[in-house]
């Protein structure tokens, strides 16, 4: 889609349509009629606003970006540079990641939920087929495109494979049936199959929304990786639930340790809602089938819908008959999806990602803006007043701030030192903390492993003989055991690195203010005055670095508005965690499989069970020999472990100290050129004062217009209610 050129003032008019009628003296006239959107209708319009505002203020970013390369190439024949480039290269990456915006909403439910049809009736066309679950176990991404195609990406060296549609469907769908035994085996139904891109060219996707529908809640490791990829890196979760089996054990697990007590945005939507009547055979029964099901809903769900002591149940969870809602888009995109349930999810939906997001990321670009014009009328200043030194007077001038520029130096490495300490201390811990909650396993399995015991069904295998069948159901219990041990220890480290990351960006803003304290010191000096900061707030007047930090800091705790600020790798580090938990547990499951551990087990239970003991003592053996065999293996385990889990917790906290102090070490050096290069440029040639000052005043002159034009655009947006 291009750049919208139209003035800011138009971006949220109200479509019209224009309507001619006859007066009574036969006079044709012509009047305007406001005209109503649907539901999904009024979300798309809302969405393409969104998009304009951002891309409108991504072209300011862009404008400011050009003046600032102007005046450093005009520098260059005049008094010189004054050290923009990392702005500008920052500016620009912010500008493309506001055009690369996305909404982005993960689609998470078991098998035959009916999330195909959800998604058909989200998106308004049968993109996935249903009844089926395509690419079962592997991820399918839907965004746009301007041509109907598929991309498989592959897991191994094998090059993407793109393909039709019919193809996709052909090669990468299996019966429902199948999938869901392969999903309780742990097998994938693709193995080398990472993830598949469904590209559209549909409305809704060309305006930025882009979702994300997960295979089933299986108990395998990919599971993990998933949910600690891409739940992190989303920007609210659909868990699609069905009124028919209302919350399964396999959807309990996964809500409490994938989604509970993280703090995501996460919408239930119970689909299915209309089969309820097809169960009840006295229509005067059905209110009451209904309330029933909505408490043990409720009863369910509650928890998941406090948000920051705030009850928003009635905002999170919908009942939904998707069949029907597909049906009436396709039939009538104009019409109502009332009785559905889809006018009350758009309703919320809407604002959740065009407002609140909309105004938090143009809030913190609206703060870069003023940063940076203060950084060019404060930089502008000193280089005006500095075209009266001569060559000498300026190298003492020069050599006059150096121990400032030290103190600069040193306030960078007292923050280095401080999230050196930082990482220390939290690899220690958390490494320690894994390797104790591993090695106590078995003081709490027999009351821990109750849930996930095999039901006595299974020891007949063993009576019958069948010891690889016993083994593999014995496997898929431990490994849903293991899962969510994992799991449940995954949030406790969350929570501590959150910690540590909360205590860095305190620190940032605080070494930020001591930093600027210092700089005011050196263009005091150059300027032998103190510099007059009017009403601009410390925070406004913090160096780029601090504001990066907040925001790639803020990320990690769960605030994805400053995504724009700090560019889509800082996202890596919620995967990084993922991947080390990942790692960490496929040891665990090692442990169990392969017959290194269940194996034993196995042949000592077959004997209890051929020599006639009873089924129900047989699983109390099984208990008792599991305890024995954790308490002698998990210990070497968990030493090996937890050298891992210390060495990614290093890595989270190197990615961080390294891109911080690229940006310090940029903004110390480009302080240092602006005097550099006045300085050779004095020695080589004569400035022409009076064009130059007029060239640097017209720079800040330039900088404030846009400046002003991003306030124009944040002001709109925070009047306007879409």
């Amino acid at each position: 889609m291009s750049n919208i050129d139209k003035p800011i003032n138009n971006e949220f008019a109200s479509d019209n349509l224009e309507v001619v009628s006859i007066s009574a003296t036969n006079t044709m006239t012509t009047s305007t009629v406001k005209t109503p959107l649907n539901e999904v209708e009024q979300f798309g319009s809302d969405l393409e606003k969104a998009t304009r505002v951002r891309r409108e203020t991504a072209k300011i970013l862009d404008e400011i970006a050009e003046i600032l390369m102007k005046a450093e190439n005009a520098g260059e024949h005049t008094s010189g540079k004054l050290g923009f480039e990392q702005d500008i290269t920052y500016l620009n990456n912010v500008s493309e990641n506001l055009r690369q915006g996305r909404f982005r909403l993960l689609v998470l439910g078991d098998m035959k939920r009916g999330k195909s049809t959800l998604l058909n009736a989200i998106i308004g066309e049968k993109i996935l087929p249903t009844g089926v679950n395509p690419c079962t176990a592997v991820l399918t991404i839907v965004r746009y495109g301007e041509n109907k195609q598929v991309t498989i990406h592959f897991n191994d060296a094998k090059p993407p494979e793109s393909m039709d549609f019919d193809t996709f469907k052909k090669g990468y769908t299996i019966p429902p049936d199948e999938a869901k035994k392969l999903e309780e085996e742990g097998i994938p139904a693709f193995p080398d199959v990472e993830y598949a891109v469904i590209e559209y060219p549909l409305d809704i996707l060309e305006k930025g929304v882009e979702l994300i529908d997960s295979p089933g809640l299986n108990d395998t490791e990919a599971r993990n990786n998933l949910a600690l990829g891409y739940i992190n890196n989303c920007h609210a979760i659909l868990f699609v639930l069905s009124a028919t089996q209302p919350l399964t054990q396999a959807e309990r697990r996964y809500l409490e340790n994938y989604i509970h007590g993280r703090e995501l945005a996460t919408f239930f939507l119970i689909n299915n809602w209309d089969l309820i009547a097809q169960k009840i055979e006295d229509e005067d029964e059905l209110p009451l089938a209904e309330n029933t099901l909505r408490q043990v809903f409720q009863s369910n769900l509650f928890a998941y819908c406090q948000v920051n002591g705030r009850n928003l149940y009635e905002q999170r969870v919908f009942e939904l008959n998707s069949l029907a809602a597909f049906k009436a888009r396709t039939k009538n995109p104009s019409g109502s999806l009332e009785g559905t349930g889809f006018d009350k999810f758009f309703d919320v939906l809407r604002p959740f990602l065009t407002q609140k997001r909309i105004i938090a990321e143009l809030l913190n670009v609206k703060g870069l803006v003023r940063q940076i014009y203060h950084q060019v009328h404060e930089t502008v200043g000193i280089r005006i007043t500095l075209l009266d030194s001569g060559v000498e007077e300026l190298k003492q001038k020069i050599l006059d701030v150096q121990p400032e520029f030290n103190q600069l130096v040193e306030i960078r490495d007292r923050f280095k030192h401080e999230i050196r300490n930082q990482s220390e201390r939290y690899a220690n811990e958390l490494a320690d903390d894994f390797c104790n909650y591993l090695s106590n396993l078995d003081s709490t399995f027999e009351t821990d492993f109750a849930p996930y015991q095999p039901d006595l069904k299974v020891f007949d295998l063993l009576k019958g003989g069948k010891r690889k069948e016993f083994q593999e159901n014995l496997e898929q219990a431990f490994n849903r055991y293991s899962n969510d041990k994992i799991a449940d220890w995954t949030k406790k480290a969350e929570q501590k690195l959150k910690e540590a990351f909360s205590q860095i960006a305190k620190s940032a803003e605080s070494y930020g203010d001591a930093y600027t304290q210092v700089t005011d010191k050196i263009y005091a000096k150059l300027n032998e005055q103190k510099i007059e900061t009017g009403t601009v707030s410390s925070e406004e007047r913090y160096p780029g670095w601090t504001r990066w930090a907040g925001a790639a800091a803020g990320i990690f705790l769960g605030n994805p508005a400053g995504a724009a600020l700090v560019g889509f790798g800082a996202l890596d580090w919620k995967s990084l965690i993922g991947q080390f938990l990942t790692a960490v547990g496929a040891n665990i499951f090692l442990l169990y499989g392969g017959g290194t551990f269940l194996g034993p087990i196995g042949i000592a239970l077959a004997g209890l069970v051929a020599g006639a003991v009873q089924l129900r003592l047989a699983r109390n053996k099984l208990v008792k020999l599991t305890k024995e065999k954790m308490k002698e293996s998990l210990p070497n385990v968990a030493k090996a472990e937890r050298i891992k889990v210390y060495n990614f917790v290093k890595e989270i906290f190197n990615n961080f100290e390294n891109e911080v102090t690229q940006r310090i070490d940029s903004d110390i050096s480009s302080r240092k050129l602006e005097l550099e290069e006045l300085l050779a440029q004095k020695a080589f040639q004569e400035i022409d004062k009076t064009a130059e000052v007029s060239r640097l005043n017209t720079l800040d002159s330039q900088i404030l217009t846009q400046w002003n034009a991003v306030e124009a655009i944040t002001d709109k947006l925070l009047e306007e209610t879409f």
